[in-house]
């Protein structure tokens, strides 16, 4: 059972993201080709897993920072890890290694992963984090040379930063100190190596099978309306799916109601995940619910009116 509760400290997307024409001349500055048709069959995976293989990966000193989560809203998901190395000769440890991993998802009419639709959104976030500096983008970013881990990839011109393309995903590896800059590029690669997967089958979102319901073993499906009775200003909905995930949220406008925690429960034939909220005001509300995919990082936004009664 994987019991968590809500992350505040994601900040994304990054604040005054270039959207558009605008994204456009931000990458053809640096030398990105325009957006293209065909689907990349590079995958990554076991991001949001991070801290029970990096050991295995990097070796037995190195460890990741307790800072690290997986977070997830509508149409995009975030897994940020710091890591840190053991430092030589004693039992601490120093920052050594920044990870940002953003996967767009995208939907159409008929809530079908949009694989098209994604990728321009991670084209538009790219944009936005290589606009990010106050110093001319073709003064700090460079064409990267891991290409074949993705579509395209872009580094620091100075080293200590790489960011991986592969269709709606964006892999952010930078150094956080400056000794491990001899090595970072090592680094880098085997961490992406390990996560990588060529020809992989095509993308797909979490399908919810049941939900919401008020209670877990309940005999509707997929109600688009569900009432239910705040204990204590406290009320949980239910939802089945057809795998596991690594992060679960919900939003609504205003402050009404507040998202506190998940919980997630994998049997052998399914997976049930049970957001519990804490109510501030009753009556009617409308509801978005975001599951994320736990290999992929893939998501599924569903938008619900929740009626909320004593």
């Amino acid at each position: 059972m994987t019991h968590v509760p809500v992350s505040d400290s994601a900040s994304w997307p990054p604040r005054n993201a270039p959207r558009c024409h605008a994204s456009s001349e931000v990458l053809t500055l640096v030398g990105l080709p325009e957006a293209g048709t065909a689907n990349s069959s590079i995958t990554y995976v076991h991001w949001a897993h991070l801290p029970e293989w990096i050991k295995k990966v990097l070796g037995e000193d190195w460890r990741a920072a307790g800072s690290g989560y997986v977070s997830v809203k509508e149409a995009t998901t975030h897994a940020s890890w710091r890591l840190e190395r053991k430092r030589a000769k004693k039992s601490t440890y120093e920052p050594a290694i920044r990870i940002d991993v953003y996967v767009q998802s995208h939907t159409d009419a008929d809530e079908v992963l949009d694989l098209a639709a994604s990728k321009q959104a991670t084209r538009h976030f790219l944009a936005s984090i290589l606009s990010s500096t106050s110093r001319h983008i073709k003064e700090v970013w460079t064409r990267g040379k891991l290409d074949e881990f993705g579509e395209y990839s872009m580094q620091y011109i100075r080293g200590g930063r790489f960011i991986v393309v592969a269709g709606p995903t964006i892999i952010d590896i930078w150094r956080d100190m400056e000794r491990t800059v001899e090595h970072f590029e090592d680094y880098a690669l085997k961490l992406l190596e390990h996560t990588i997967r060529r020809d992989s089958p095509a993308l797909t979102a979490p399908v919810i099978i049941r939900g919401p319901l008020s209670v877990q073993y309940h005999e509707d499906e997929r109600p688009n309306k569900i009432l239910v009775h705040s204990v204590d200003e406290r009320f949980e909905l239910y939802f089945e799916l057809d795998r596991p995930i690594a992060a679960a949220n919900a939003t609504t406008e205003g402050w009404v109601f507040l998202f506190n925690k998940w919980v997630q429960d994998v049997a052998e034939d399914s997976v049930t995940v049970r957001l519990m909220f804490m109510v501030q005001e009753m009556g009617s509300h409308v509801v978005k619910v975001h599951f994320a995919d736990s290999e992929t990082l893939i998501s599924r936004t569903q938008t619900i009116e929740v009626e909320v009664v004593e």
